[in-house]
């Protein structure tokens, strides 16, 4: 009779530890499962970042390939009035017009890396 509740107290016992057990493994289920879908949120908003700053940096690279174009042109076009250039005053005034070219290549590209900055760098 002792060992009838001697086992039925220990079975008992080990039902208790084995319930607390399942619970401890129950609610670090839970946490788990809750840093999982933070973590899935969160790649979730970088994929997003990720995909808006190749966006970003497609557009600047489209309007720094047309901006190289405008300045070859405007180049070109110097260049052509320099060897229509009879005078020193024509000489001088495309030299003038050549510190210009350089001028704008220069701010343009302090204006775009400003721009790409503001725009992605919040």
């Amino acid at each position: 009779m002792v060992l009838k509740i001697i086992g039925a107290l220990l079975v008992v016992v080990s039902a208790y530890f084995y319930g607390f057990h399942q619970g401890q493994n129950k609610e670090e289920l839970k946490n788990a499962r809750t840093q999982i879908s933070a973590l899935e949120r969160t790649i979730e908003e970088f994929k997003a970042k990720q995909t808006s700053d190749a966006v970003a940096l497609s557009e600047l690279r489209i309007a720094e390939s047309a901006h190289r174009n405008e300045l070859s042109r405007m180049r070109s076009q110097l260049a052509e009035i320099e060897r229509l250039s009879k005078t020193n005053a024509d000489r001088e005034r495309n030299r003038c017009l050549r510190v210009a070219v350089r001028y704008k290549e220069a701010v343009d590209r302090a204006d775009r890396a400003i721009k790409f900055c503001a725009e992605n760098h919040k």
